[in-house]
């Protein structure tokens, strides 16, 4: 009999090996498969007892919510995704604090920001910053026009 989840194993010593976690498979079925069990169900239902009209009316419902879902979860993704950027280029120009890498507390002005694969970041000379490290924002004041920085972590010259 084949049962769900895993069990640990005992060695003769007694002791118990790592265990994997079950995943629920309801949480990774997507279009395609939800398409393809409609398909299988149609495909061997009983031609003298075919599934009623409402059956199939609530099925196709079911995969019209979840197709809507899927392109809701899509949008609110590449909106978010837009967000931050506008807020990192709204950054450009101010002198920024952030936490290096190393631990140091860093400074400069903002020259660009970028969107590599997913990742939003900031460029400070010619380190990258993430903007969940930015400690203090400041925007010179206007008319200010002297151009300095404390930039103790990066190199200037662009």
């Amino acid at each position: 009999m084949s049962s769900i989840g895993t069990t640990p194993d005992t060695t003769s010593t007694g002791s118990t090996s790592a265990t994997t976690t079950p995943t629920n498979p309801s949480s990774s079925l997507g279009e395609s498969d939800f398409l393809q069990l409609l398909v299988a169900q149609l495909q061997y239902q009983d031609p003298m007892n075919p599934t009623d009209d409402q059956s199939f009316i609530q099925e196709q419902a079911q995969f019209s919510t979840v197709e809507g879902i899927t392109n809701m979860e899509s949008t609110l993704t590449g909106m978010g995704t837009a967000q931050q950027m506008s807020a990192a280029v709204n950054l450009i120009g101010a002198n920024i604090q952030y936490t290096a890498s190393d631990g140091s507390t860093q400074s400069g002005t903002v020259t660009s920001a970028a969107n590599t694969s997913g990742a939003i970041t900031v460029q400070v000379g010619s380190t990258n910053v993430d903007p969940t490290d930015i400690t203090q924002v400041s925007f010179p004041a206007a008319g200010s026009s002297d151009g300095s920085t404390s930039d103790s972590g990066s190199d200037s010259g662009d």
